[in-house]
Parts: structure tokens; C-alpha cells; sequence
């Protein structure tokens, strides 16, 4: 029986709105224990630490890339290759056992045009945005999968390089200043300044990179940059929200130049608190678009440090 168009919208608009549930669920659970990983990236697809298309070999971003850790994590998966079924077959895996559900659900935004005319009669162009789901697979769930040849002996980006990433980042920003004393990590919009422990007072050598970069991610909210408001109390929504961006925007820089990401050993005071997160996640579960917007900010921050890193070239 053909579905009448009013109840094809709405089976659309039903089905839009379990993905987005079961997208949510899935990223606030990794969001709330911490468990956001970090893998090894396979040498011989060239790929960093960061999901990517199986066909397109090009890395996913924002909420698509970090929701695709998360669930490799959840399945022991460090092949970090996915793919839809179709990609799956022309690639020559075998889909056999993958049904419908068993995969990921990723969203993907494509863009349009659109002509209207306006109150003098003249027609304007106007752009649109719709929004498409596709379940992917990671090539692990291929019963015919094989892993690649690696070289074991591939590490992470060593910290002292990351800090150079970081310094060149520092560098980049005209009004933007570094100084190192102290025992506290923050960054102050006001003077426009990252402060940082010295080198010498952090334990753990990664915490520096984690620590560097956590504040990088704060400072690309000034207004010559990525714009967004900061200086939010501590406890409010709005301070969380930004927190999250930093801890997501972190991750996407951190895994980009190849490092390793720990976010428990950032020295920022309240950084990864479990307790403000799950009070943001709480309150924004009502607003179907606030998590999007999440992503997209960090997303947005990461692409801003990894061109000011590369001197404002093409990646």
C-alpha cells in the first residue's frame, strides 16, 4: 500500500526524530564517562586518529566524527574506516549479517538553492539545507575483513612536537599572548591571554599538550576570531556549553596533528567535570538543535587552529 504524502511526512519526521534520539544517547553516554578515545591511526590508509569514509578516504567532522569514536570504542573496533552498504559492496567486503540498525547512523548536510520573490517583485536566491542519514558500518563488522600491515612501532605525535603546533598557533594570532607561571590553566578574554603552568610543572607530559590545546580551543571564542560569548559563571549552562567545545574541540585538533588524547590530565580548574556536563546534557535535551550547535562551534574552532598552525594553507 502507497504511503499518502502526508503520511510519508510524518513517518520522515518520526524517523528523524529516533535518530536523533539515538544519536544523542549515544554521544552524551560517551560524553559523561569520559570515554572519548583515542586510536592509533592505520599506516597504511594514511588516515589520523580521526574516523573517515571508506570511499571518499575523507575524515568525518564535528559530531559525525566524534559519535564514530565513541561507538568504535564502545565495540573494540581500531579500524576506524567506515562505510555505507553500497561503498561496503564496491569496496568487494562482504555485507552479509549487516542488517538494518547493526550500523551507525551519520548526518550529512547538503545544500541548495532556491529562488523567491520578494516584496518588489524581484526574484532573490536563497539557500537551504537538508538534512540526509546514512548508516554506515565500520569495515571490522565485515565478516571477510582482514586487518592491514601495520608497523606496531607507530606512535602518536610526540609531545614536545604538539607543543610546537601549539606555539605556531600562539604565534599566529596578532593580539593573542602566552604566559607561563603559576599553577592554573585559563584563558582570559579581556587581555586576550592563554596562561600556562611552566613546562617544567606538569607531571605528565601530555597533560601540557591537553592543557596547551583545551585553552587554544577557549581562545578562538574571542571576537576576531570564531566569535562566540564568553565569561559565563561557572556552574550555568552557558559556562558548560563552552567547556564542551573546548574539551570537543581539543579532541579534534589533538587527533588531526596525530597526538594523543587524554582529557584527563588537563590542569584547567573544573575542566571534565562530570557533574557540569551531565547538567548541560540535562538541560539540553529539550533542544533538538543545541548538541549540533555544539559540534559545530567545536568544529568550527578546530578548522580555525589547524589553519592558523598551517600558515593559512589548504589542508
Amino acid at each position: 500500500m502507497t504511503m499518502s504524502r502526508q503520511k510519508k511526512r510524518e513517518y520522515m519526521k518520526d524517523k528523524d526524530k529516533e535518530r536523533r534520539e539515538k544519536w544523542f544517547a549515544n554521544l552524551s553516554e560517551g560524553i559523561r564517562t569520559g570515554n572519548l578515545p583515542w586510536r592509533k591511526p592505520w599506516k597504511s590508509n594514511g588516515a589520523t586518529g580521526i574516523p573517515t569514509n571508506l570511499k571518499s578516504k575523507k575524515a568525518y567532522r564535528g559530531g559525525n566524527a566524534v559519535s564514530l569514536m565513541i561507538h568504535a570504542m564502545f565495540n573494540g573496533w581500531t579500524d576506524l574506516r567506515f562505510a555505507t552498504r553500497k561503498q561496503l559492496i564496491e569496496a568487494g567486503y562482504s555485507v552479509a549479517g549487516l542488517k538494518n540498525g547493526t550500523g551507525f547512523e551519520v548526518k550529512y548536510f547538503k545544500r541548495g538553492t532556491y529562488e523567491k520573490q520578494n516584496d518588489d517583485g524581484e526574484i532573490e536566491i536563497k539557500q537551504s539545507y537538508l538534512t540526509r542519514w546514512y548508516e554506515v558500518w565500520c569495515i571490522e563488522q565485515c565478516e571477510n575483513y582482514e586487518p592491514p600491515t601495520i608497523d606496531e612501532s607507530i606512535e602518536p605525535v610526540p609531545e614536545h612536537e604538539m607543543m610546537k603546533h601549539f606555539d605556531s598557533y600562539v604565534a599566529s594570532q596578532d593580539s593573542l599572548t602566552l604566559k607561563r607561571k603559576g599553577s592554573q590553566a585559563f584563558y582570559r578574554l579581556s587581555e586576550d591571554l592563554i596562561q600556562l603552568p611552566r613546562h617544567e610543572d606538569f607531571t605528565v607530559p601530555v597533560g601540557e599538550v591537553m592543557t596547551a590545546f583545551h585553552e587554544a580551543v577557549h581562545s578562538t571564542g574571542h571576537l576576531n576570531r570564531c566569535h562566540r560569548p564568553l565569561g559565563n559563571g561557572f556552574g550555568s549552562p552557558a559556562y558548560a556549553y563552552e567547556e564542551l567545545i573546548a574539551e570537543l574541540g581539543s579532541l579534534l585538533v589533538v587527533m588531526t596533528l596525530g597526538g594523543e588524547f587524554r582529557p584527563d590530565t588537563v590542569v584547567e580548574e573544573n575542566a571534565n567535570s562530570v557533574a557540569y556536563l551531565k547538567h548541560w546534557l540535562d538541560a539540553c535535551k529539550d533542544q533538538d538543535s543545541a548538541l549540533d550547535k555544539a559540534f559545530h562551534e567545536a568544529q568550527s574552532a578546530c578548522d580555525f587552529i589547524i589553519k592558523a598552525i598551517q600558515g593559512g594553507e589548504e589542508e
